[in-house]
């Protein structure tokens, strides 16, 4: 009986994240579709830009250390070099400095609202929907794109320096996903406390002549200044949790010296380049950070 009561409320949260969506879109005529789908595109080409950007950045790395079994020709030398920096300089004006931007939207919309939580949040639903499609979503597909080109591009530079660094990746992932599900949970609490101080404020402002009647002041500034602290609590704990997750990215250091010692031997022992193994370095780091 459990079970079937709780399958019927995992649908009906389902059904009602569909219709939630379906809503927000539903207004949106063919300018809006066009303007998303080329956002789309942009954002997926903003987070692959660095990675394609390595393809020119090993070739360039190759030419050099190549240029030393080449001293007889030197026009040949000039001539590897001014190419690549040529085609390394062209690419350079179409990369954009990308916007990091941690954050959680704070969900909206999915309990049983009362007239404090209406009132607070009536006037910013609609910035919440905007700060959603043109700045959350897009973020989201940067860095998704980042990932997986990072791993794409990793693999093509060099498939063994990819497979033996795969492991090391679980290291800048999970504080990540840890982060971002406590930094969500902690959210929603805010969002509940702040929900709670309206509330007392509203039903004092709503019977300001019966508080004044009883002298009540003191109490309901008490209880307003108890939510509050709680409030204060949970920030330092949204503090806290952020320090740590960035503070876990300094593993990328650790990770970027065994990618070096491992990629040395590859030159060294199965013939790669130089400058392959630096491009696929970089592509596979980037793209664990940008999970």
């Amino acid at each position: 009986m459990e079970a079937e009561k709780k399958r019927g409320e995992d649908r009906e949260t389902g059904n009602r994240c569909e219709g939630s969506l379906r809503g927000v879109f539903r207004f949106a005529d063919r300018v809006d579709v066009l303007l998303m789908f080329l956002g789309t595109i942009g954002a997926v080409g903003d987070g692959c830009s660095t990675n394609c950007l390595l393809l020119f950045a090993s070739n360039l790395m190759n030419s050099l250390g190549y240029g030393k079994a080449h001293q007889d020709e030197h026009l040949y030398f000039m001539h590897e070099i001014e190419k690549m920096s040529l085609g390394y300089m062209i690419l350079m004006r179409f990369v954009l400095s990308m916007i990091n931007c941690r954050g959680e939207v704070g969900f909206f919309d999915s309990q049983e609202a009362t007239t404090a939580e209406i009132i607070n949040s009536i006037s910013k639903d609609t910035s919440l929907i905007q700060e959603v499609l043109s700045e959350k979503v897009p973020i989201f597909l940067v860095h998704s794109s980042v990932f997986i080109s990072g791993l794409a591009f990793s693999t093509y530079f060099s498939w063994r320096l990819s497979l033996a660094a795969f492991p090391l990746l679980l290291l800048l992932v999970i504080p990540g996903l840890i982060y971002g599900r406590y930094l969500l949970f902690l959210s929603q609490k805010l969002r509940d406390e702040y929900a709670e101080a309206n509330a007392i404020v509203a039903q004092a402002l709503g019977a300001i002549k019966t508080v004044y009647s009883f002298t009540a002041e003191r109490r309901i500034v008490g209880s307003y200044a108890a939510v509050l602290e709680k409030a204060i609590g949970l920030g330092v704990r949204q503090g806290t949790a952020k320090g740590l997750a960035v503070g876990f990215t300094g593993l990328s250091f650790a990770i970027w010296g065994f990618l070096a010692w491992y990629g040395s031997r590859l030159v060294m022992f199965h013939g790669e380049s130089g400058g392959r193994i630096y491009a696929a370095g970089i592509a596979f780091v980037l793209g664990g950070l940008y999970v």
